[in-house]
């Protein structure tokens, strides 16, 4: 069984996509825009602005406020816009072919049909929305293909409304996961951060529902490896206090920090309750080509380290089409790991994920 860990479906981008409102969406965006490795356009010429995606965002801000007024825009083939220092920009978060800036489920199954895929996890960060009802709706008309996870407002996961919203996801829409985003942190200006005891009711919620959570440890715009390692360091210690909890590490880690892995990565190599997962061509593929060759001695430390029964296949699709094929995002690492027995393998490319959400056979 092969089993995508990371894949996204949504509607037309420039609606409130689950939101109160679109500008409440929209700001959300606009975040995820901030520091991002595609380059900002002008839409005039098409010449590069640089730094372009830092100046939607006022580094020295802590909250939604430090975002630039620039009428952020969603429009066709892949493109952001807005408006800002009297000209038009643009980049291409999504892929220019994704004409109308949705993903529907049935076009996801298409493209999973065509690449030999069995099931995918949505994953749901909140630039595409909050979507547990278009999740559920997908889940329940074709039955086996998605996993759903639910999303939550991390920054009121400890009130009654978001703990039963869970339940509801749950227990009523068929969802069988989490997906948690540091970067909601923003809009409570960092005050908090998911290891704050006024959330240990949320965790032992998810801890009873026996869900499995998946990870974006990226919080600030202008992260750092610091910063990233501090979110390791407090993710390893969060799980000592939750020990039954399931987590999945998305996105995977940089090559720097696989070859040559700090102290908190080196406690997460050894942590069991934690998957990694193995997730390169949407960052890698910016600056090399397929098959990415180079990788294969990052994905061989990475397999000595962490094991065969700690790591997962994912595309990030349909993003990774910014940089390659949805079938070179699975056959790169066939390809890089021919030293990885096909037995193990398989548990990589989908049996680890089949087995920790208990799925049946395709």
């Amino acid at each position: 069984m092969i089993v995508d860990s990371h894949l996204h479906i949504f509607p037309f981008l420039d609606g409130p996509c689950g939101f109160p409102s679109r500008a409440e969406h929209i700001q959300r965006l606009q975040y995820y825009v901030v520091g991002h490795g595609q380059p900002v356009r002008r839409l005039a010429d098409d010449a590069v602005v640089p730094n372009g995606s830092l100046q939607l965002f006022d580094a020295t801000a802590r909250g939604p406020e430090g975002l630039a007024d620039v009428n952020f825009r969603v429009t066709k083939n892949g493109r952001f816009e807005w408006t800002q220092d009297g000209e038009d920009r643009y980049i291409h978060f999504m892929p220019p072919s994704l004409a109308t800036n949705e993903a529907s489920a049935e076009a996801m199954l298409a493209q999973m049909a065509y690449v030999g895929v069995d099931v995918a996890v949505l994953q749901n960060a909140h630039l595409y929305g909050r979507l547990n009802d278009e999740f559920a709706d997908a889940v329940r008309r074709f039955p086996g293909r998605f996993v759903g996870l639910a999303e939550v407002d991390e920054p009121r996961a400890h009130t009654a409304e978001e703990i039963e919203s869970l339940r509801h996801a749950v227990h009523d829409q068929g969802l069988r996961g989490l997906y948690y985003a540091n970067r909601g942190f923003l809009w409570d200006h960092f005050q908090h951060s998911f290891d704050d005891e006024r959330f240990d009711e949320f965790w032992n919620t998810v801890a009873d529902l026996g869900i499995v959570v998946f990870w974006e440890l990226f919080g600030i715009p202008q992260h750092t490896r610091q910063t990233f390692l501090a979110e390791v360091d407090r993710l390893l210690r969060w799980q000592n206090r939750f020990p039954t909890i399931r987590s999945v590490l998305t996105h995977g880690l940089g090559a720097d920090l696989i070859l040559n892995p700090p102290w908190p990565i080196e406690c997460l190599f050894r942590d069991e309750r934690i998957t990694i997962e193995v997730l390169y061509p949407i960052g890698w593929g910016r600056n090399h080509e397929y098959p990415y060759v180079e990788l294969r001695p990052v994905i061989r430390e990475l397999y000595r380290r962490v094991g065969r029964e700690r790591l997962c296949w994912g595309s990030d699709m349909p993003n990774v089409e910014r940089n390659c094929t949805y079938r070179q995002s699975l056959e790169y690492l066939r390809r890089c790991a021919d030293f990885i027995p096909p037995s193990d393998l398989d548990l990589i490319l989908g049996d680890n994920l089949a087995r920790l959400f208990m799925l049946g056979p395709s």
